[in-house]
């Protein structure tokens, strides 16, 4: 009576195990991409990167994606850089069809928290959650930045050993 008891008890414990074991194997299976991407403090306010870019530690970015017909969204999700820049996200589920953005949630540095919005920069950028038969998850998206509140002083020789002209309306906000 004793060693059927045992054996039964041993024989739940396999089964619960390997019903854990399956769940952690199903959810892996509904991951499909992993995307990977940066977000760096601009101090020059080129919206651009240069040599004087800052990895920006701990800024919140967030992905969505919605239906183009009805602009209803099926997925969101979000993560916070790390001490190097970098972020990851897990994304389940096929979104091919869908638009997909990658956009800036908050900055935890108050001297570079400004989320660009004129021009060619922009507060968000697209993605292609497709691998168009491309081997495996991983996503490589586009850096997204926020702006310093004040051009940094170095950002002048920065900008002529680049020898590029800043437009107008850089040199009036520097």
């Amino acid at each position: 009576m004793g060693k059927s008891r045992v054996i039964f008890i041993a024989s739940a414990i396999c089964l619960f195990s390997l019903i854990g074991i399956t769940q952690a194997y199903d959810e892996l299976i509904f991951i499909k991409f992993v995307l990977e991407g940066i977000v760096y403090c601009d101090p020059c306010r080129s919206e651009f990167k240069t040599n004087l870019s800052q990895p920006h530690a701990d800024a919140r970015v967030g992905m969505q994606c919605r239906h183009p017909e009805d602009e209803k969204v099926s997925i969101t999700v979000s993560a916070s850089t790390n001490s190097s820049e970098y972020y990851h996200m897990l994304i389940s589920g096929y979104h091919e069809n869908e638009i997909c953005e990658t956009f800036l949630i908050r900055s935890p540095r108050e001297d570079c928290s400004e989320i660009p919005t004129e021009g060619h920069a922009r507060e968000s950028s697209r993605v292609t959650l497709t691998n168009n038969g491309m081997p495996g998850k991983y996503c490589t998206v586009n850096p997204l930045f926020f702006l310093a509140k004040k051009a940094a002083p170095e950002c002048e020789k920065e900008f002529q050993e680049m020898e590029y002209i800043p437009e107008l309306k850089d040199i009036n906000q520097a």
